[in-house]
C-alpha cells in the first residue's frame, strides 16, 4: 500500500528574532501614536467628545474647559458714531496656547499673558457677544437693557 512519509523541515536558527521583531514593531506605533496624540491634543479630545455625545446617556462624559469673561468695558460715545468693546475672558481660570477662542460677532481673541483679550468697534451696539473655546467651551456677554 501506499507509505506516508514526514519529511523533516529545517528549524530556523533563531526561534525568537520573529517574536522580537513584532514587538520592536508594536512598540515603535506605540511611540508615534502617543506623539501624535500629544501634538493634536484638544482637537483629538473635541473629536472624540463628540462621537461620545452622540450615545444615549453619554451626556457629561466630556468635559469641556470652562470659558469666563471676567471683564468687560464698553465705552458708548454719543458724540462719535463708532463704539468700543474690551473683553477680557479665560479659559480653565489662565490662559493655554493650545486653546483658541473665538467672539461672535469679533473674531479671534488677543492671547495676552494670563488671559484672552477682545478689542471690538461697532457701528452699533454689540449687545450679545458669544465667545467659543476651541475645546468646546462657551460664555456669553449681554448688554444690560438700560
Amino acid at each position: 500500500m501506499f507509505r506516508f512519509t514526514r519529511r523533516r523541515l529545517p528549524l530556523p536558527e533563531n526561534p525568537g528574532q520573529g517574536l522580537v521583531e513584532y514587538a520592536l514593531i508594536l512598540s515603535l506605533v506605540a511611540i508615534v501614536i502617543l506623539i501624535a496624540m500629544s501634538v493634536m491634543g484638544s482637537a483629538l479630545k473635541m473629536a472624540y467628545c463628540q462621537v461620545i455625545s452622540q450615545f444615549p446617556g453619554a451626556g457629561g462624559f466630556c468635559v469641556v474647559d470652562e470659558v469666563v469673561i471676567f471683564r468687560v468695558d464698553y465705552d458708548i460715545n454719543p458724540d462719535d458714531v463708532i463704539d468700543e468693546l474690551h473683553l477680557d475672558a479665560k479659559s480653565n481660570g489662565d490662559y493655554d496656547p493650545a486653546t483658541t477662542l473665538t467672539a461672535s460677532p469679533g473674531g479671534v481673541l488677543e492671547a495676552r499673558e494670563h488671559h484672552y483679550h477682545l478689542r471690538l468697534f461697532s457701528l452699533k451696539c454689540p449687545c450679545k457677544v458669544t465667545i467659543t473655546s476651541s475645546a468646546g467651551g462657551v460664555d456669553v456677554w449681554e448688554y444690560p437693557e438700560p
